[in-house]
């Protein structure tokens, strides 16, 4: 198992995943469709997704932890 110093990364990391796929799979079928190439666009979207949104949950989540705590009262 991966030790649990690495729980919010692996965390934001499976997030990220589990986000920006759907999102790449809704955003080809709006602006392709189910067409010939369909499976090759969805998966080079997801890839760009994926590989985006990776790096960019591990920034802003942390981040909006922070600004959530500082707006909300205890």
């Amino acid at each position: 198992m991966i030790n649990e110093k690495y729980r919010n990364v692996v965390m934001s990391c499976l997030a990220a995943i589990i986000i920006s796929v759907p999102i790449a799979f809704i955003m080809v079928v709006i602006n392709l469709g189910f067409t010939d190439g369909f499976l090759l666009a969805f998966l080079k979207s997801a890839l760009a997704s994926v590989l985006i949104s990776i790096p960019l949950a591990n920034i802003g989540i942390p981040v909006a932890e922070k600004v959530t705590s500082k707006l909300i009262r205890k």
